[in-house]
This record gives structure tokens, sequence and C-alpha cells, in this order.
């Protein structure tokens, strides 16, 4: 007797944001293929597929679990999925002048975009460490072919090539600590693991070296200390649009993914010490990167080394996983990633039109006296630098208020306060930037910029987000509010 495996239509339309952006990026392949002097229309078609995939989040995608409970839709995947679409529209917005700029407008690029924005929402909705890992690698060998795309630039091919050779290593990391969990637990599934572990089953040592590989290949992935080494010289060396989907999506789906393991770990043996582990990582990632980053001159290592402070923050809040009630969490940690989304996809995609190629140093020092020349992209990139530091009424103070209230009405001041200090260190590499564009004279003159339509508009769109809901965040507010109450 034969079996077979029927896909069910229930399960497929819970797949149906990845099935439109893993066949768009096939069909984007064969257009290019057939069609190369079509290449105007590849951005559009891709922005399309983005739209539709978003509808399908939204609309299509039934609530509960699907593929015999491998993946789950609800209010917190939805929203994590909906910021990687934008992640991925607005890169795709960005890359269109640089691209033709570089003379490497290609229909490979917005493949390997669209599956890298499939694997990020596989890796949001899965409820198993082997899904997980299957969708983690998915999305980091796309990373890796794009953060080395422009391959007649050295460092961009070094940028590559680091982050290839790391991103092994920590999938190694990964697939090792599922395998021990799986061995000490007899299951791969989230929560049989949590039930399990609750139930005493396990070597608490085995089980602990597990929990502590999976977090160390998911920080990798989200820049924190000590795992943050690759970050600084890969976004110096890819290509400037693609860093607006690469500091911020794999960040989406890793800080999620391990807001779960984290859940799994509270009925291990040494449960009540993880909280300890989180703060500890939130604290260096918070010092360390605020510290590098004040004393950067080129502004895409500065943003790197804010991104690995800003994941810090994001931080915060699961260092109380143990005292917080279920679902509180998520919150300040969406919002959060909604704002970081937001500005630092606004500020690569200005320094994107605004340096020339990715080989050369983005000098901060470059950009003086150009907020009278292009006052445009200077007044967006001032309203990401300004979010960035927390300063109101932008997004991204809302995002460090809540986090910060949230870890002191769990008993963690402490956390707090050192949150506070960092982002007064913070804001003064920030305001830097801003004071450059408009108080100093030029000492550059701009040459062989491609200031399209395209990027302008997603400088626009990010800038005008982060400014309007930092002004009217109700709306936002009450839907995750109301999502929170309905995982509860």
């Amino acid at each position: 007797m034969t079996a077979s495996y029927l896909v069910s239509r229930a399960d497929l339309a819970a797949i149906a944001p990845e099935l439109v952006l893993c066949g768009a990026g096939i069909l984007l392949l064969l257009f290019d293929a057939f069609a190369p002097r079509l290449h105007r229309a590849l951005t559009p078609l891709a922005l399309l597929s983005c739209g539709a995939a978003a509808w399908a989040v939204w609309f299509r995608v039934p609530p509960g679990t699907a593929f015999g409970g491998l993946l789950v839709a609800d209010p917190v995947t939805t929203f994590a999925s909906l910021i990687v679409v934008a992640s991925a529209a607005l890169c795709l917005l960005a890359s269109e002048g640089y691209l033709r700029r570089e003379g490497i407008l290609r229909g490979e690029y917005h493949a390997l975009l669209l599956w890298c924005a499939t694997g990020v929402l596989l890796m949001l909705r899965a409820t198993e460490l082997l899904t997980v890992f299957l969708a983690l690698e998915l999305l980091s060998v796309c990373l890796y072919a794009l953060a080395g795309f422009h391959r007649r630039v050295p460092v961009s091919s070094e940028a590559a090539i680091k982050y290839f050779l790391m991103g092994a290593f920590v999938s190694a990391f990964v697939l090792y600590g599922v395998a021990l969990l799986y061995g000490e637990t007899g299951s791969t599934r989230l929560d049989e693991i949590s039930e399990r572990l609750a139930g005493g089953a396990g070597a608490p040592l085995l089980v602990t070296l597990g929990f502590l590989l999976l977090v160390a290949g998911f920080g990798f992935k989200m820049s924190l200390v000590p795992f943050h080494a690759w970050s600084p010289d890969t976004y110096q060396g890819a290509p400037s649009p693609f860093v607006a989907f690469l500091s911020v999506a794999p960040k989406v789906a890793s800080a999620v993914v391990l807001v779960r393991i984290l859940e799994s770990a509270a009925g291990a043996a040494l449960g009540p010490r993880w909280p300890q582990l989180v703060a500890l990582l939130a604290v260096a990632s918070m010092v360390v990167g605020n510290l590098l980053a004040l004393v950067q001159r080129d502004l895409k290592r500065m943003l790197a080394y804010s991104g690995i402070a800003h994941m810090g923050y994001l931080l915060i809040p699961l260092a109380s996983l143990d005292s917080a009630a279920e679902g509180e969490v998520w919150v300040p940690v969406l919002l959060y990633l909604a704002a970081y989304a937001l500005m630092n996809a606004g500020a690569f995609t200005v320094v994107a039109m605004l340096y020339r190629r990715p080989g050369e140093q983005h000098l901060i020092s470059d950009l003086s006296g150009w907020g009278y020349r292009f006052p445009l992209l200077a007044g967006c990139l001032t309203i990401c630098m300004l979010s960035l530091g927390g300063i109101p009424p932008t997004l991204g103070f809302l995002g460090k208020y809540l986090v910060f209230i949230h870890a002191i009405r769990h008993g963690q001041l402490w956390l707090a306060v050192v949150g506070v200090a960092a982002s007064l260190v913070g804001i003064f590499y920030y305001v830097r930037v801003v004071y450059v564009l408009y108080m100093k004279d030029e000492v550059r003159q701009p040459e062989g910029l491609l200031l399209d339509g395209w990027g302008r508009l997603a400088a626009l769109l990010a800038a005008a987000a982060t400014l309007y809901l930092g002004v009217a965040p109700g709306g936002m507010l009450d839907w995750l509010a109301a999502a929170v109450e309905r995982l509860s």
C-alpha cells in the first residue's frame, strides 16, 4: 500500500504569503532571462508581489496551526510578518536607483530578496525547531549571496565571505542545539519540549547546553554581544539598500524565535536563571554597541554598532519573562521592532543615495552642508537619526519608553537605568550626523549620484511613518493590546 500526503486547502491558505513571494522570485528570474530589455519592470513586479503577500498575511492566512502544528498564525506573527514585508518593499524601492547606477540591475537581486523574505516569514511562524532551522538556512543562503552581490567591488566579496564563514559556523551551533534538545526531550516542538522539561525530562547540563547553543545562534542573527563581530564589516561592504533589509528582517524573526525559545526554557532546571542571562546580554549589547558607535567616523559602521545597541534595548522586556503575564512581553517587543525597521531602513536608504559606491568609506564628514543641497533626503535622515536616538515625538521614543516602563513594572529598575544611560550616549552620535548636515560647510561636491524617485519615495515613507506613528500611535497600540489579550 502506497502512502500519500495531500496538502489541504487550509494548509495552502496558511502559507499563501510564502507561496506568493517564492513564486514571484521564480517568475522574476524567468522574466529576466527571457525579457532582459525590460529590466525596469523588475522592481514594480517585485513590489506587486510584496503587496500581494501583505494582503495574504492580513486577509488570507487563517488563525491557528497548519501542517500538523508545524506553523502557527496569530496576531504576533501577523504583525511581525507585515514588518518584514514592509522592510522588503522599502529595500526594493531603495535598490532600483542603486542597481542602475552601479550597472548590476539583475533579476537575481529581486528574486533573492523575495526568497529572503520567504525564509523570514517561515521562521516567524515555525513552532518546531527543525522547521525553524530550514527557514533559517533558506534565509541565510540568500543573505550571503546578496551581501556579495556587487561582485566587482572587493570589499563586497569580503563582506560576503566573512558573513558566510561566521554564519555557517553558527548554523552548526543551532543544529547541534536542536540535536541536544531532541535527545533529551524526544521532541523538536517547542510546546512539547516545555512540557517535558517541566515534567523533569532531560539531563540539566545537556538541556542547558542545547538552549545556550540556540541562544548563541539567534543572538548572532540579532548582532548581540558577543556575537556581533560580523555586522560592521558586512554592513560596510554589502550594497547599502540591501543593508536596509539585512539590518531589520532577520532580527525581527530571530527576536520572535528567541522569545519562544526562552519561554520553553522556563521549564528547565535552570529556568529561573535565564532572565539573568538575557539581562547580561542586554547590558553588554547596549554598552558595547553605543561606546563603539561613539568613535566611528564611517556612517554605515556607526549604524551597525548602533544596531547592536538597539537589540540590547529590545532584550530588556525578555529579562522579565519569568514575572510577566503570558503575552505581555509582546507589546514592547513588537512596537520596538516596528520602530527599528522604519528608522533603520530609512537611514540606509538615504545612505545608498548619498554615497556613490560600496567600496568607499561612508564618512559622516562628507555630508557636511548637504542638508541644504538635498533638503528632502536630509530631512528624512534627520527624522530617522532622531528616532534612533529616542527623541520625541518619533516612534523610536515610544519604543524605548515602552521597553523601559516594562522593565520598571517588573522589578528591573536597574536595567531600565542602564538603558536610559546608554540611550544618552547614543543621542550624541545621532545628533552629530544632524549637526554635520546643517551646521558644517561643504567639504565634498556630490559626484556620480543618482537620486531617483524610487529611493526618495522609500526614504519619505520610512521617515513619514516614523514621525506619524510617533505622534499618533493610538491605533497601533490598541491593536497590539487587543492582540495580546487574544493570546492570553
